[in-house]
């Protein structure tokens, strides 16, 4: 027993489990309703799109990038889902996961290949899909699914006491981890975030396993936009607004380091229901939703610098012990 403790307090994803107990505890202690299990599964069904697009996220850090377009493109994806539901029946659902891997590769080509910095590359997809969004959804109209009930079953249905879809999220997440962890693509994407140069001395085609790590993170915002329809029943153009930022925050308090070569898949789940148990908690408490916004940024800003204090910590020692060396030499 005290060793699995002692694996959990060093493992990455402690911070964030930790900061989402806190936030159990207090809201718990201000709301008895909160502390409940109906609210524990109304969270994992909130969290899911923010969970998947944690996820997708992470594989972007991992490679020393990042997506800030991966919200426009769940909504994106979401529409281009409920279109093609319509014409071709739930198949057409594949079709929004394809539009996710689509504007994946165009971030993949343009960072890795073209060499555009991944502010400047994803922020352009950004404005693209999200023009794309309103374009094909007759200027932002909600894009609603014929006979849309079974789907919503999978939303607001109830399996071993959560929805289906937090499931669904959850086994997502799972082969995520799993992916990094056995296969050789995972592996290879984690070798080139701790050390670019040295992958590409080993032989790696780098420039393929970077351009991959934007697809999974583009296919990550894709299942997160079939989330979406099957909590809305339909194509959603304008939502996804300020999700991009919530992912990377979700990642990051998760333990998956901002310099790469260290993903959380775990981490990044428990980040994402850190976030949204904090805005479930601050709603039920009655506080303002514009000063719970402020409440938000302030705890995900001092989470965030928790997570990566291991990280400072240790380029502080490196550095010091650099310099003692110099002296010696001297």
């Amino acid at each position: 027993m005290t060793a699995i403790v002692s694996r959990l307090v060093r493992s990455r994803a402690s911070v964030a489990a930790f900061f989402l107990l806190l936030v159990w505890c207090v809201f718990g202690l201000v709301n008895v309703r909160y502390f409940t299990l109906a609210n524990a599964a109304s969270i994992a069904l909130q969290m899911s799109v923010l969970a998947l697009l944690a996820t997708g996220q992470m594989f972007a850090l991992t490679v020393r990038g990042f997506d800030i377009s991966v919200g426009a493109v769940a909504a994106l994806s979401s529409v281009v889902a409920a279109l093609a539901w319509n014409q071709f029946g739930p198949a057409g659902l594949l079709a929004g996961a394809a539009a996710g891997i689509a504007v994946g590769t165009i971030n993949g080509l343009l960072v890795a290949v073209v060499g555009v910095q991944p502010i400047v590359a994803t922020l352009g997809t950004l404005i693209g899909a999200r023009g794309l969004s309103l374009l094909i959804s007759n200027s932002g109209q909600v894009v609603p699914l014929q006979s849309p009930q079974m789907i919503l079953g999978l939303a607001y249905g109830k399996w071993l006491g959560l929805a289906p879809l937090a499931w669904l999220a959850l086994a997502c997440v799972a082969f995520a981890a799993l992916m990094l962890r056995y296969t050789l693509l995972g592996r290879r994407i984690v070798m080139f975030g701790s050390n670019p140069d040295a992958a590409r001395l080993v032989g790696m085609n780098a420039m393929a396993v970077h351009v991959a790590a934007y697809q999974i993170t583009g296919l990550f915002a894709g299942l997160a936009g079939l989330a979406m329809v099957m909590r809305a029943g339909g194509g959603l153009p304008t939502d996804g607004g300020g999700m991009a930022l919530q992912s990377i925050a979700s990642a990051v308090i998760g333990g998956t380091a901002l310099t790469g070569g260290i993903a959380s898949p775990l981490g990044s789940v428990l980040g994402a229901a850190f976030i949204q148990s904090l805005a479930s908690g601050l709603n039920m408490s009655g506080i303002s939703p514009f000063t719970a916004e402020i409440a938000i940024g302030a705890v995900i800003i001092t989470a965030s610098s928790v997570s990566i204090a291991p990280q400072l910590a240790g380029r502080l020692r490196a550095r010091v012990r650099r310099n003692r060396e110099t002296k010696n030499d001297t």
